[in-house]
Formats: C-alpha cells, structure tokens, sequence
C-alpha cells in the first residue's frame, strides 16, 4: 500500500478545455461562471495539493468526452449541447463503482460546484446563493493563541504527563493543575490561529470534502479493514470524512465544535439492564450511574460555559443541582416554527445547550450569530472548549506546560505496569526532535478514542479489551423543500431539540434526541438541488438564487457497539515517526441501524409538520472509519474480564496509566457526547491519586 503517488501537472490545452467544463455546469451570467467563480483559483493553487486527484480524473473524463464526440470539439458545442454530454455520460456512471476513477465525469461536475459554492476562500458562489459568514457591520477578532512551552524549557520531570490536549486532555489537566501537580500537557498539532480554522469550506472539519486543515496531515495514514477483509489506506491528509472527521488541534475537537452540550440522561448508564444484550454485541451497563457522574457534569458546565433553558422539561430528564450559567443562546428565527410543528404532534421541545456564550463571559464576547459555526473556529471567539477555558485556566497556576506540535509514540515502562514517561517526536522544526520525557507519578492518556488505543497497543500496555468496543453514533436526518419558515438570523446553527424519543415513545434501543438543522452552507444546499433540479446549467444556478433553503431535522441516535467493531495496530504500516498505525474494522449492529431507521421517520414527521416537501432522508450506523463522536475503546468496568479501565479510569494491569477521554464511555448516549467527555475527564483527575 502507498500513500501517495506521483502526478503530473495539468498541460494548457487540458486546463483550457477544463475552464469550459466548469462553466458548462455553472454557466456565466451576471455573475461569474464556474470557472472563473472559483475553479480557476482552486485548481491553479491546489492541484498538486490536496488536489491531487484531479490530474487522473481530468484526463479520464476527457477521454470519456472525446469518445462520445467522436471527432467534435468539446468547446466548439452549443452550451445545450455541451450540458448533454456531461448528463447523458453523468447517469451513466450511476451504473458503475462511484469512485472518481470509474465516474469521472461525475467527480468533475462535484468538483465544479465545491469550487463556485465551497472554495477555500470566498467563491462567487456565496454571493449568487445570498451567503455571507459574518453578520452586516461584524469584523472578525482573532485571539492571541496558547504558544506553549519550547522543548529546550520543559522541566526535567513532572508529576504526570497528560497526552492529548482536546475535551478530555484539557480538563484533566486543569484539575490536576488545581491540586498542585506539575502537569506536562502534549498536543500532536501544530499551534494555529483561529483565522486559519474558519472561512474555508473545504477544509473545515465539517465539510468532509478535502483534507482538514486542522488533521494529522502528511505521514499520518491509517489502515481500514472491509468485512471481506480487504484493506484500504486512509491518508491523513487526505478527505477528513475518510479521517473519521477528527479536528486535531489545541482543543481537539471542541477548538471548532457545533458545542451541543447535553447530559446524558439516568437510563443512558444501563442500557444492557433495560434494553438486553443482542447477540453479536458488547453491550454493558456503565460502573456507575448518573448520580456519580452529576457533580462533574456541574464542574465542566460552569469551567468552560453552558448556555440553556434550566428549567425546561427537556433539562429536568438529567437532574441538576444547579442551573446553567448562562441563559439560553438567541433564537434563529427557526424556534417558534418547529416547536409549533412538535406541538401538533404532541411533542415536547426545549431550546439546545450549547457551550458557546449567550452572553458576555470571562473576558469574552457573545455569540454574534454567525453563519459558519459548526466545524469552524468563532469569528469572535465566543465558542468555548478548552483550548479557551480549561487549558489557560491550567497554564494559569503555573503548574502547567503545554508541548504543541508533539507526537507521542510510546509510554515508556519496564514492563511491571508502571509508566515512567512518554517518548515522542517534536515536529516544531525542519528535523523532527526525538524527547524522552519523564512522568514521576502518572501518564494521563486523552488521544481520542482511535489514537489512544493505538498507542496503548503500541506500547504493549492493556488487556484484551484495549481497542474494542469500538462505536460513535447512529445519524438519522431528513431535509425539506418549500418551507416558508426560513431563519431570520445567520446562525446559530440549530436551535431547538426534543428528548420525546430518548428512552420514550417505543423508540427503539434509547433512540436520540432529535434537533433542527437547517441547511447552513451554500456547497450543502447546492448539493440537495442536485437532485431538484439537475447539477447542470443555468437551472440550478438560478435555484441556488431562489430558492429557500432547506431545512431539516437530524437526530443523533444510541449505537449499539458490535464485537467486530474494534481498534488494532497494523502489523506493517507505520507513519511518519515509525509508530505502528491503527487499524480499524467492523459494521453497524443491526440493533443500530433499527434505532437509527426509527428516528428517521421522526425526522420526516417533523420536516413534513413544518409544511415542506420531501427532500431526502437517511439513516445510517456506525462506521469502523469513526467519528469526531468515537468512544468505548477503552471502556470502564468492575472487571477486567470485560473492560480495559477500572471504575476511575485507570488502565487494567498498570499502576498508574489513566484514560481520560470518551474512550471511557461503555455507551454513548443519544446525544452528542462532549460535555460527557469532560466531565468523565474531571472526574478521573479528581480521583488520581
């Protein structure tokens, strides 16, 4: 298997006969074409980039064309004409493998609209479609980021050495920095300004389409393994949807997170005792129950901020002690309508919780209300995690240094179970910088739920159960067409949930909490007018004009983990520092993918309430590639029969090796699992010895 292979550059004729491909799709009128709207700069820039694709599939499309035209001219056809070839060789395509390599043509057309509505900077496609990121009269800030400490300064030891600096990582770090320890905090990625994390919509974390910016990049490949057991290379710097989604970053996820920050719900800790184990499943209760986990829900809402409706009936169904520190974030526009649309049902609704600030807090503005907030750094850095609260807040009592750009890839021990450190390889540098780093009590690992496994396994730490039990979430989603109700504000993006089918209404296996989603991106919306209105010519530029835009319903729903599906270290690939990488595998359990079909429905129910017209629907399982939501590969339990951690998250067969991030969850709850994440990481902190 390679990582990459060598390409050669476009000639001229064939980026000539390019540009008038792009603006066959997107024809030129009183606004830029697809070419000079956005391609010509996508292609000139990054083809030999992440782009790399593009050569093979240029040139095989063509030869595709001049086949069809036997003789003809691309160029010299009549617009019609042109627009014919491209859907008459598009739908044949549909017939065979959907690969860029069998569907070249259809690759091309994508690619024309991610360039004119996506793009890396702004496109004229934004305009046509009536987008702008930022609100009238908002000017973007840009916080002074957290440089760290250089290696030539770290201390000779420390009291522990945390791993991983995201969700889990951040708070833990704090916590121990609280109770005196010196604390040495490792990120592997870069330090990066916000402005290099936001306005970009190919390369943001939620966009799936290119290489994330904020990913592992280069030399950083991981290995997936298919049910027939055939092996496909994962490149870390290429689509981030083939990554798993993961932002790595100061931060981890939460740097440029949508922030929905739920508590999991009392039966989310017993979902074996209530629901049964289906056979060809790992299914378990958690060690503990709510009541445990309560206080340290508390903490982490307040260190980072909560935003949300405390005494809403959807808040009660997680007991609290105390409310929220803050009220709940604005109304887009969209509240009222889907709540009326839930009432007709009989459905109960409650605005979202969100770690973002609702109003001014710790030095920091209110959310303005962008147009990008989800998988994109905040323009005014009123999105919280805790590369903004809990890291600074560790820093802050001089107990803390943070090494960025810092690759771990052993924990060092002399095989009776205690660690001693850390070796890993500074990437600050032309040379990478080999450290051996010494841990004088305890090494904290909070890498995520793929990489976390992976360097336990690595290192020859852990039993059995270090790497399975591998899930995320079910997804479940329906969009409609036609619907009047549109969002009066930007953003934020979704802003109202029901918790009617978590744990109720015969929702299968625990169901979800279900939530608004407006369609929030132009390069979204073109893509559901795809198939409107067909993805080529002047007709879905002029629905991108028109048209309202989309508006759905998502739910995330209860997976139940399968035994296939689990995190191994490939025997023969390694990356870049020579560190075995991981090697994912497994499948949606059945009982996931009824949950998941189940809260589709829901879905549709409430799209077809809000009066719209059936768009599309889908409902899907887990994936063995992962997610920004992967957890349970290093789950918590009684027994080392049937867990890789003890109730506090230390490791099983080491003294003094924790786990503190949603590797812990045995299950992961039918919401989005962050705040979990740091309040399981508070709580192991607060538990070390």
């Amino acid at each position: 298997m390679s990582e990459v292979s060598a390409i050669a550059p476009l000639t001229p004729a064939e980026t000539r006969r390019l540009a008038v491909l792009f603006d066959t799709v997107v024809p030129p009128d009183q606004d830029d074409g697809g070419w000079l709207g956005g391609g010509e700069r996508l292609v000139r820039e990054r083809v030999g980039d992440f782009l790399d694709w593009v050569v093979p599939v240029v040139r095989s499309a063509f030869l595709h064309i001049d086949d069809r035209l036997a003789g003809r001219e691309f160029a010299e056809l009549s617009a019609r004409e042109r627009q014919n070839v491209l859907v008459g060789l598009a739908e044949e395509e549909r017939a065979v493998a959907p690969s860029r390599v069998d569907a070249p043509v259809s690759a091309l057309i994508e690619l024309v609209h991610q360039a004119f509505y996506g793009g890396t900077t702004e496109p004229a496609g934004w305009r046509v479609a009536g987008y702008a990121p930022l609100p009238a009269g908002v000017t973007a800030i840009e916080p002074i980021p957290l440089s760290g400490t250089a290696p030539a300064a770290l201390r000779d030891s420390y009291d522990v050495i945390v791993v991983g600096a995201g969700a889990g990582g951040g708070m833990a770090a704090a916590e121990l920095a609280s109770r005196g320890k010196s604390v040495l905090l490792i990120e592997r990625a870069r330090p990066f300004q916000n402005a290099e994390l936001r306005d970009n919509h190919l390369q943001g974390k939620r966009q799936q389409v290119f290489d994330v910016t904020a990913g592992p990049g280069a030399g950083s490949p991981r290995v997936v393994e298919h049910a027939d057991g055939s092996t496909e290379l994962v490149r870390g710097d290429g689509s981030g949807n083939d990554y798993g989604l993961v932002a790595m970053a100061l931060g981890g996820g939460t740097r440029v997170w949508q922030a929905m920050s739920w508590r999991f719900v009392e039966e989310d800790f017993r979902m074996a005792s209530i629901y049964g184990v289906p056979e060809g499943s790992t299914l378990v209760d958690w060690p503990f129950g709510y009541d445990e986990l309560e206080p340290y829900y508390e903490r982490a809402e307040w260190l980072i901020g909560v935003s949300g409706d405390s005494a809403s009936s959807a808040a009660t169904r997680a007991p609290r002690k105390r409310d929220l520190p803050m009220p709940a974030l604005r109304d887009n526009g969209m509240r009222a309508h889907f709540a009326a649309a839930a009432a007709s049902m009989g459905w109960d609704t409650a605005p979202i919780p969100f770690g973002i600030n609702s109003v001014p807090r710790a030095g920091r503005a209110a959310c303005i209300g962008c147009a990008q907030c989800t998988g994109h750094a905040c323009p005014v850095d009123a999105k919280n995690g805790t590369h903004n609260t809990a890291i600074p807040q560790a820093v802050a009592t001089g107990n803390c240094d943070v090494l960025q750009a810092t690759q771990v890839v052993e924990i060092m021990h002399d095989g009776d179970g205690r660690a001693r450190g850390v070796r890993a390889f500074h990437d600050g540098g032309s040379v990478p910088l080999p450290l051996e780093l010494t841990a004088l009590e305890s090494v904290v690992v909070a890498a995520g739920a793929i990489e976390s496994p992976r360097l336990l396994l690595a290192s020859g730490l852990g039993n059995s159960w270090v790497g399975r039990n591998h899930h995320s979430h079910g997804f479940a989603a329906a969009y409609g067409l036609d619907i009047t109700a549109q969002k009066t504000s930007p953003g934020p993006v979704h802003t109202i949930s029901t918790l009617d089918f978590v744990h109720r209404r015969d929702a299968p296996w625990g169901g979800g909490v279900l939530f608004d989603f407006p369609s929030e991106l132009p390069l979204h919306k073109a893509e559901i007018g795809h198939a409107v209105v067909g993805a080529v010519g002047r007709a879905h530029k002029d629905w991108m004009r028109r048209a309202p835009w989309p508006v759905g319903a998502m739910s995330m729903v209860q997976e139940v983990p399968h035994e296939r599906s689990r995190i191994r270290i490939d025997p023969d690939v390694r990356d870049r520092f020579g560190m075995p990488v991981a090697r994912m595998s497994g499948e949606a359990h059945p009982a996931t993918l009824e949950a998941s079909e189940f809260m589709r429905q829901r879905c549709l129910d409430w799209v077809r309430a809000l009066g719209g017209t059936e768009a599309s629907s889908r409902a899907s399982g887990g994936s063995p590639r992962g997610s920004e939501h992967s957890a349970g590969t290093l789950r918590m339990g009684s027994d080392p029969a049937t867990a890789a951690t003890d109730e506090r998250g230390l490791l099983f067969s080491t003294s003094n090796v924790y786990v503190a991030d949603a590797s812990l969850h045995p299950t992961n709850g039918g919401f989005n699992p962050g705040l979990t994440a740091m309040a399981c990481a508070l709580r192991v902190a607060a538990l070390m010895p």
